[in-house]
């Protein structure tokens, strides 16, 4: 881009000096056949015959510097087309750079989505354990959204991403170093019907999170989901905790 700017500065530079050129040449021509109207009647012939010659020479002086200036005009356009295709790749590159933040969560982001919140089941034996909702268990839908084409998400109001930590610390879970408890509400931004469609696939990680008695809400579609920036640090952890 810089070297393209460069480019077109120096043929502006040289389209200005070869019109300033053209204009001093036609005013020599002008002077010149100003001079041959007197020369004709005060001079001699030889003398006529090189006024003539200057002036022969000062019209081919002319006619190369407009063809010179119809090449740099040429040349001038040319630079303008490459610099508008740079200004378009520029903005292409800006574009695939903010988005390649916001799959980052680098950045705020705010867009459709949906929702979905898991609680703690009630127990009915004495295996307690199987009842409460565990880090495991928000991984899984954690995961899925990812997988279902989520472009950013959020538990309990905690941005997360693919890197962050989601691991049980006693009877809590801690995500990206903030511990938080049941009820874990997941919000999810992307397209809706396909966020929906991939957590309620029969069979799919919800029913299998029912059937062990967590008690899991519908997917919610929400028109706008407002999401903060990840608060982390990013590490080599993986989202599934190895």
């Amino acid at each position: 881009m810089t070297s393209t700017r460069t480019k077109l500065t120096g043929s502006l530079t040289v389209v200005a000096i070869v019109l300033g050129f053209m204009i001093g040449l036609q005013y020599k021509q002008q002077l010149s056949s100003h001079l041959g109207g007197i020369v004709l009647s005060s001079v001699d012939q030889e003398e006529q015959a090189k006024l003539e010659n200057q002036l022969t020479a000062l019209k081919q002086a002319n006619g190369n510097a407009q063809s010179d200036l119809a090449k740099i005009t040429g040349e001038l356009s040319a630079y303008e087309q490459q610099t508008a295709g740079n200004n378009a790749s520029l903005q292409h590159l800006q574009q695939a750079l903010q988005d390649e933040r916001i799959l980052a969560g680098m950045t705020p982001v705010e867009g459709p989505g949906v929702t979905v919140t898991l609680m703690d089941g009630i127990a009915t034996g004495p295996n307690v354990e199987k009842y409460l909702t565990h880090d495991w268990d928000v991984r899984s839908v954690v995961n899925e959204l990812f997988t279902a084409g989520a472009e950013a998400i959020s538990i309990n109001g905690y941005r997360v991403v693919a890197t962050s930590g989601i691991y049980c610390t006693g009877p809590v879970v801690k995500v990206n170093d903030h511990r938080i408890g049941a009820p874990f509400t997941i919000a999810a931004i992307g397209d809706p019907q396909a966020l929906k469609s991939a957590l309620q696939t029969q069979g799919g990680i919800l029913d299998a999170l029912r059937s062990r008695g967590i008690s899991v809400s519908q997917p919610q579609i929400q028109q706008v989901i407002h999401m903060s920036a990840y608060t982390g640090t990013i590490t080599a952890a993986s989202i599934t905790g190895s």
